[in-house]
């Protein structure tokens, strides 16, 4: 196993981990007491599209 596998992999467990925090952020699961109400959606929106990214480009990446 070479490298490119190794950090291919450990980029799509980061994303994918980035977006289920997204969703549990707007849940409401991981938010702050003192945070204001409609934020949390808007935070966890943010943080679970960057990561669909992150996979999405890590993932069809093409690898010579």
């Amino acid at each position: 196993m070479n490298y490119q596998t190794v950090f291919r992999n450990t980029i799509l467990t980061i994303s994918a981990a980035a977006m289920v925090v997204g969703i549990l952020v707007m849940v409401g699961a991981l938010v702050p007491r003192n945070f204001p109400g409609q934020y949390g959606i808007l935070i966890g929106a943010v943080v679970f599209l960057y990561g669909a990214y992150r996979f999405a480009v890590t993932y069809f990446k093409r690898t010579d």
